[in-house]
């Protein structure tokens, strides 16, 4: 909560946090969306022409780069999928808020 990269959630959708636990690291705290996942909607795209991407890239200024490992500190979520996104934890709501 003092990061703000969470904030108190209020949403009637939860999903729970566990810990993960490793053998060469302390125990991992992780959001299961399994049932999120399950009622969601997998929208279908064309693959892009990767000839057409190169060419643009090619032509661009500047290049920008994500890490997927740390995709959810970089990529901040519209108010709807906030209210999906909200978990729980030791009867604590929370739900990700605007990255700044």
């Amino acid at each position: 909560l003092n990061l703000k990269i969470i904030e108190p959630g209020e949403s009637d959708y939860t999903s729970p946090t566990i810990l993960i636990e490793s053998s060469s690291k302390d125990p991992w705290p992780c959001i299961d969306y399994h049932k999120l996942k399950a009622v969601t909607q997998t929208e279908y795209y064309p693959l892009p022409n990767i000839e057409e991407h190169i060419e643009t890239v090619a032509k661009a200024k500047y290049i920008i780069l994500l890490d997927l490992s740390r995709g959810c500190w970089q990529i901040p979520l519209s108010e709807k999928a906030q209210r999906y996104a909200t978990f729980i934890f030791d009867a604590l709501k929370g739900d990700f808020g605007t990255v700044l």
